[in-house]
């Protein structure tokens, strides 16, 4: 699945909502996860090359879902 088909695949909820940051990007990883799902499902043994196809599937939603916890839900209660 391609960045576009990922971006493309997510509701727009309304932009001037609290949250509308953090749900679109729990959105896109929620994506990637996905993908990574049905590409293991379609596998019929592991490999070095699926284990790596997959590990690069994955790896930037690991720093982005710890940014969203480190600083996106780390702003002072007003």
């Amino acid at each position: 699945m391609t960045e576009t088909e990922i971006t493309n695949n997510i509701p727009q909820p309304d932009a001037n909502w609290d949250y509308y940051e953090v749900w679109q990007s729990l959105h896109s990883i929620k994506n990637k996860i996905d993908a990574g799902l049905k590409f293991i499902a379609d596998q019929e043994k592991s490999t070095p090359a699926t284990d790596q196809e997959l590990k690069g599937m994955l790896m930037d939603t690991v720093g982005k879902l710890e940014e969203i916890i480190d600083f996106d839900l780390t702003v002072p209660f007003e």
